[in-house]
């Protein structure tokens, strides 16, 4: 059986505009209200694109200056 591909996702944005809204809204299909302010999270999700299965890892950085360089950090 042949290994599925892997995609690699960052979410970047300034501080409370949505960036774990949206992540948790995509993976678990539910919009959660309030959040905790996010530090740095990794998720890792299988879903079936074109009948393949692709598993995503997606990096929920923080809203603050310098978290770009978290991009960097992690190739």
């Amino acid at each position: 059986m042949a290994k599925s591909p892997e995609v690699k996702l960052a979410v970047f944005g300034r501080a409370g505009v949505g960036k774990s809204a949206l992540v948790v809204r995509f993976l678990t299909r539910r919009f959660i209200w309030e959040y905790d302010p996010t530090l740095e999270s990794t998720y890792r999700h299988q879903a079936t694109i074109d009948d393949e299965v692709v598993t995503m890892e997606i990096l929920d950085t923080a809203g603050q200056v310098g978290a770009s360089a978290t991009l960097h950090r992690k190739q």
